[in-house]
């Protein structure tokens, strides 16, 4: 007779309990900072389309508060839907806009919450409170009790009495016990987080609230951001407008309300003034940013890193330096004036492009560092005017002592043919190319170099390598025509960061391609398209040709043809670059009479480019090993002091 073992008793679903602090992680700030859970309450009070919002605020505390709204108010099922639900989501169920009670239609308004974690607000002032809420003739009580201890709820709602009732809106009240704010301190939050609207009123204890208005005089721009749309940037300017703002310096808005707090300091590193300085208690910036709607936090605190805002940022950021820049001009003007005469002594002695050089200089790092300190420009100007004496006097005088006889001689003779300015153009000119070269010889046969995406761009200033006609400076890379070359590989752009760093080449696994281009003009001299289009491919080093990749690139050079952009006499010429050739790839393919691909070594293009600097690379070398030397002395020098070889 067989036996069963008795085990424990299984349930058939175990639920998950919530801790005490579950809220305080749910909701974070909202129900911890007390401006925050206020603001948050207001917004709901937009949300739901209310006319006018009366606040009853204790005065001390703690004492009955109360917010109550004219809205559309709530049926019992939509308040138990909306309140028992965990991140509800409000634009699913509602929409984005707000919904006006029908004897109230107000003009568009957009909503501003967007999880439902606003409702959790008033458990920042009390552990308890209580919503009365009427439309359609009925009003409901709710009391909603916050857990305090392990349950299987974070808070509970108790349905209380219903009784008819006209009108709609809501009312939410608690005893607040804990987190008050002075009433000053209210009524100045609440009239610096919303913009004036005509449908929208606040009232605290009785008193009208004065909101923040965004018309009166101000320098009004409207910024484009590329593929997101138009950012407003008002520049409020306090002695114009006769009054003293309190939101001095760069305040967001999103929807006619505060995102954060107004600072001098942006969201991302930048620092646009000093808040302790005349010029940062005079001017303020409002960036009017609705497009932003879907990238504010939570709580509103400030933005998600989301690529949309980092864009806007950006653009924000540089016109907002920019016209600081303008309205400081006499300001950084004076500063450098103080800083020069404190040292134009030092400044007197130096040669006239030095003082210009040193100018220049204090203007770049007062454009960059808007907080610098007029000191620190008197260090910068002493220490720049330093190095601008050994730079120009003392150094040139101990090159010069130790030039060779021989040397002295030759550098008289270019000094009789040449000025120093045409011989500086041609020696830069000279040392960027012989410096390209240099850089290809270490990369392009390296089959482990992870530079390859680095060449490319440096083929921008390169291209006369392939011949004469490529010196002109009207070859330039084209973004438009590498995207082109982009979708043919069926590349992602932003799913690769050299693509978004240098759009325009196209980045592969073993190779870059950039795509160049010369205008066409016609007979009366205007631009008439694309003239020339020329195609670089640079394949990793140990790569070998082969017609494959011939091919290919007249596939790529069909679909710049077939995409339009440019003409059917447009003249297309490629370059195919790798160690070596294959058999089947020593010669040049054609696609009609206007497209060319071309596969060269790499060993030829160093050839070809050395060839055009006249050999200087070889030269060069030649003579540094020429160089003149006394082997004993060296050989004496190259011995330690004695009493060096003791410490």
């Amino acid at each position: 007779m067989s036996t069963k073992s008795k085990g424990p008793i299984i349930e058939k679903s175990l639920l998950p309990l919530f801790g005490m602090n579950f809220l305080d992680d749910h909701a974070r700030m909202i129900i911890t900072d007390p401006k925050i859970a206020l603001v948050e309450l207001i917004a709901n009070c937009w949300d739901a389309g209310a006319n006018r919002v009366d606040i009853t605020w204790p005065d001390p505390a703690p004492a009955i508060m109360e917010i109550k709204d004219d809205g559309t108010g709530m049926t019992y099922q939509e308040f138990v839907d909306r309140w028992r639900e965990l991140n509800y989501n409000r634009r699913s169920v509602q929409g984005e806009d707000v919904i006006f009670p029908k004897d109230n239609q107000k003009s568009h308004r957009k909503a501003y919450g967007t999880n439902g974690k606003g409702r959790h607000s008033m458990f920042c002032f009390a552990n308890e409170y209580l919503v009365e809420t009427w439309r359609d003739g009925i009003a409901n009580h709710f009391t909603i009790k916050r857990s305090t201890a392990l349950a299987d709820t974070p808070f509970q709602i108790i349905p209380g009495v219903s009784y008819s009732k006209d009108g709609h809106g809501t009312v939410i009240s608690t005893e607040l016990v804990k987190n008050y704010l002075e009433v000053p301190t209210v009524h100045d939050l609440i009239g610096s987080k919303f913009v004036i609207d005509p449908g929208f009123h606040i009232y605290l204890n009785g008193g009208h609230v004065e909101l923040y208005n965004l018309e009166h005089l101000s320098d009004l721009k409207i910024v484009p951001v590329d593929n997101f749309g138009n950012i407003t940037i008002r520049c409020i300017d306090s002695r114009m407008t006769g009054r003293t703002s309190k939101q001095h310096g760069v305040a967001w808005w999103v929807n006619k309300r505060l995102v954060g707090e107004p600072s001098w300091k942006g969201f991302g590193e930048e620092t646009y003034l000093d808040a302790r300085t005349i010029e940062a208690r005079r001017y303020t910036f409002v960036v009017e940013a609705d497009l932003l709607a879907d990238d504010v936090n939570e709580d509103w605190s400030g933005f998600k890193d989301t690529e949309r805002f980092i864009a806007v940022r950006s653009v924000i950021s540089e016109q907002i330096s920019k016209r600081l820049s303008e309205l400081m001009h006499d300001v950084r003007k004076a500063k450098k004036i103080a800083a020069v005469s404190a040292y134009k002594t030092d400044l007197r002695g130096l040669p006239l492009d030095s003082r210009y050089h040193i100018g220049k200089f204090l203007d770049d790092i007062q454009s960059r560092v808007t907080v610098i300190d007029g000191r620190v420009l008197e260090a910068t100007v002493e220490v720049m005017s330093k190095l601008e004496k050994t730079r120009t006097g003392y150094a040139l005088l101990e090159q010069l002592s130790k030039l060779d006889p021989n040397d002295l001689e030759g550098l008289h003779t270019i000094l009789e043919s040449w000025s120093i300015q045409e011989a500086r153009i041609v020696l830069d000119e000279l040392g960027r190319r012989l410096k390209l070269i240099k850089t290809l010889e270490k990369l392009v046969e390296n089959p482990s170099a992870d530079e390859l995406h680095d060449i490319q761009p440096i083929f921008e200033q390169g291209l006369w390598i392939f011949g004469p006609e490529y010196e002109s400076l009207q070859f330039m890379a084209n973004r438009s025509l590498a995207t082109i070359v982009r979708k043919f590989f069926k590349i992602d752009m932003e799913s690769l960061d050299t693509s978004r760093r240098r759009p325009d080449f196209v980045a592969l696994p073993d190779s870059s391609i950039g795509i160049y281009y010369q205008e066409a003009y016609d007979e009366r001299g205007e631009v008439a398209g694309i003239g020339k289009v020329l195609i670089v491919e640079l394949k990793r080093g140990g790569f070998k040709i082969s017609r494959k990749e011939i091919r290919q690139a007249l596939d790529y050079a069909s679909e710049i043809r077939k995409s339009g952009k440019i003409s059917g006499e447009t003249q297309i010429v490629g370059f195919v670059l790798g160690t070596t050739l294959a058999p089947d790839a020593q010669e040049r393919l054609q696609e009609g009479a206007n497209t060319t691909i071309y596969p060269r070594p790499y060993s030829t293009i160093l050839l070809q480019a050395n060839a055009r600097t006249f050999n200087l690379q070889r030269k060069i070398e030649e003579a540094k090993g020429k160089q003149l030397s006394d082997p004993e002395i060296e050989d004496v020098l190259g011995i330690p002091d004695q009493g060096k070889l003791f410490h």
